[in-house]
């Protein structure tokens, strides 16, 4: 991959990872407000349960992937950013465009949400 075009996905990434951690913060302020409030009737309550709970749904997103973008960081490091982790084939352009933190090429990303869902249908 060419120094420009490299350069201008570190450039993505790290905009991606600020706008992340700036969402991560607005999603961990929300909760902390959320636990201020004492609701005093059961409506109230579960109310406020769902809303914690779809914050702390929010958050765990945000951190899988703010994890994904830093690890995607790493890889410009280590000079492998847009070779797939598994069968080491270069990821295409076009889906690096679309997901930066990629680190797996189409065909291995499919197999690997295939098998997922195979292991989950088995539980």
């Amino acid at each position: 991959m060419d120094k420009q075009l490299l350069q201008a996905f570190r450039k993505k990434l790290e905009t991606q990872r600020h706008d992340t951690l700036q969402s991560l913060a607005r999603v961990q302020k929300e909760g902390r407000s959320l636990g201020q409030d004492c609701p005093s009737d059961n409506a109230d309550r579960s109310v406020t349960t769902f809303s914690r709970e779809f914050l702390f749904e929010r958050s765990t997103q945000r951190k899988h992937l703010l994890r994904n973008i830093e690890a995607a960081l790493d890889r410009i490091h280590a000079g492998t950013f847009g070779e797939c982790a598994n069968c080491e084939n270069q990821i295409s352009s076009r889906r690096l465009e679309a997901m930066p933190f990629t680190a797996y090429c189409r065909e291995c990303q499919e197999r690997l949400e295939h098998r997922q869902t195979s292991e989950r249908r088995r539980v």
